[in-house]
């Protein structure tokens, strides 16, 4: 893909977010010749920032974009979001109103739930989601390996002209991460969160890779069981397709990605808050509005739950 603005004449990126995806993302348009900055929610980042360094297969480099604070004033024109799903409201709340006039907004989480609300937040800028399979995590603050290359899907939320995101994905690090243009980008997140509520919740139960619910024994069971229930609720919802190729689906990405150990197991052996309530959870509240039944996703949430309580209320 061919760049139109180059990053001279391009406006400048905002990241909101420190995480593992906020210093990918942050590194790679810096890396880009991009201007970017992030912006820290969390005042104590400040002391510990010094730059960012990214590991990948073609060796460490350093970046230094700029650190604010949410109160800067400087107005914000391209923000990408990558905060945790639970975190993603209040965050842009807080700087919503510094988005200059038909700034483009993006969203990175995993989960469903509170796209519709981001879109009230924003108010007259343009909203887009992006769904990566890139792998990146930090072993120290501001200091992120690319652990796998993936594709990240854009697109106009709740759905736009493909040409929308084709233009807005010309300004991000294409020649680093791969970026895909959709007309349905709304698809792509039900999709994306089909399979993860058959992958994410049950690795974490059980404190194991993904490829280790293909193997036989008690994991390899719930997971032929929650595919199958899960495809069951999609198919109520309307989401025939998806439910249809879930099965399928879900095998290959727990074989693709057999070694990696998904975003929920990395929070709970961090003793962080998951994001359960916008993916199972958020499956479980459509199928119980829908009258359907979903007893072993309410199973896995409470599982997961309970790890949480064991652990955040100390």
């Amino acid at each position: 893909m061919t760049d139109d603005a180059t990053p001279s004449t391009a406006p400048a990126w905002h990241v909101l977010g420190t995480g593992s995806m906020a210093c990918l993302w942050a590194a790679s348009l810096a890396a880009s010749g991009h201007e970017v900055s992030l912006i820290a929610r969390d005042r104590s980042r400040h002391a510990a920032y010094h730059g960012i360094t990214l590991e990948s297969a073609a060796g460490g480099e350093h970046f230094e974009p700029a650190l604010e604070t949410r109160e800067s004033a400087t107005p914000i024109a391209q923000l990408l979001v990558c905060t945790k799903a639970y975190d993603a409201l209040d965050a842009l709340a807080g700087i919503a109103h510094r988005l200059a006039p038909e700034a483009a907004v993006v969203l990175l989480q995993n989960g469903m739930g509170f796209h519709d609300e981001a879109l009230s937040l924003v108010g007259g800028a343009r909203l887009f989601c992006a769904l990566s399979t890139e792998g990146a995590w930090c072993p120290a603050p501001f200091h992120v390996r690319h652990a796998g290359r993936g594709v990240t899907l854009l697109g106009r939320y709740p759905r736009g002209p493909r040409e929308d995101a084709q233009a807005l994905a010309r300004a991000l690090p294409t020649r680093r991460l791969e970026v895909r243009p959709v007309d349905d980008i709304e698809h792509e997140m039900w999709r994306k969160l089909a399979v993860n509520c058959t992958i994410n919740a049950l690795t974490a139960v059980y404190g194991c890779p993904n490829g280790a619910l293909l193997e036989p024994g008690d994991p390899g069971r719930d997971f032929a069981a929650v595919c199958f229930e899960t495809a069951a609720v999609l198919d109520a919802l309307g989401q025939h397709i998806i439910a249809a190729e879930l099965p399928a689906a879900a095998t290959e990405v727990a074989r693709r990605t057999a070694a990696n150990r998904s975003s929920m197991l990395q929070d709970v052996q961090a003793r962080r808050r998951t994001e359960i309530d916008y993916i199972n959870g958020f499956l479980c509240r459509r199928a119980e509005a829908a009258d359907f039944p979903c007893h072993f996703n309410r199973v896995l949430c409470r599982r997961i739950r309970a790890l949480e309580q064991g652990y955040l209320s100390r």
